[in-house]
């Protein structure tokens, strides 16, 4: 055997070095999948499993692509709930604009010009009277 080929011992060191396969479970399926409804990014996914991200693409595939359906579901059966109970006004109300096309309209009249405006300011009380000053647009007299 030359010097430069590693003996079979060697090569049972370098083999027990490496990381420890790894093995998903229910558990760390299911924390994935939460994590990922909750927003949280992939890189920081596999720093709480200890993995690579490479590895928690490979064996989490399911979870990453539906953690935030179901968590978006979850979300949408507590409202549903709460905005059919009748009592909750706000997801009622909620629900009917974001589903049902309900929007809050304004009327806004506008008939020209008024005839009188007034400017107030929040300043500290004059020490002195006040004089008042009139703004109001003048009609030009024509001859």
């Amino acid at each position: 055997m030359s010097e430069l080929e590693p003996d079979a011992e060697m090569v049972e060191i370098v083999k027990k070095t490496g990381r420890p396969p790894h093995t998903p479970t229910d558990k760390t399926k299911h924390m994935v999948e939460e994590a990922v409804g909750m927003g949280l990014e992939q890189v920081k996914i596999a720093q709480l499993l200890d993995i690579a991200p490479k590895t928690l693409r490979k064996f989490y595939r399911h979870e990453l692509d539906v953690g935030v359906t179901k968590a978006n579901l979850s979300v949408a059966k507590t409202l549903h709930k709460r905005a059919t109970s009748g009592k909750d006004t706000i997801a009622g109300i909620f629900w009917l604009k974001a589903r049902a096309g309900w929007v809050d309209t304004v009327k806004q009249v506008h008939e020209g010009i008024p005839e009188n405006i007034t400017v107030t300011f929040a300043l500290d009380p004059p020490q002195e009277e006040r004089e008042v000053i009139d703004v109001t647009p003048r009609k030009e007299i024509e001859n």
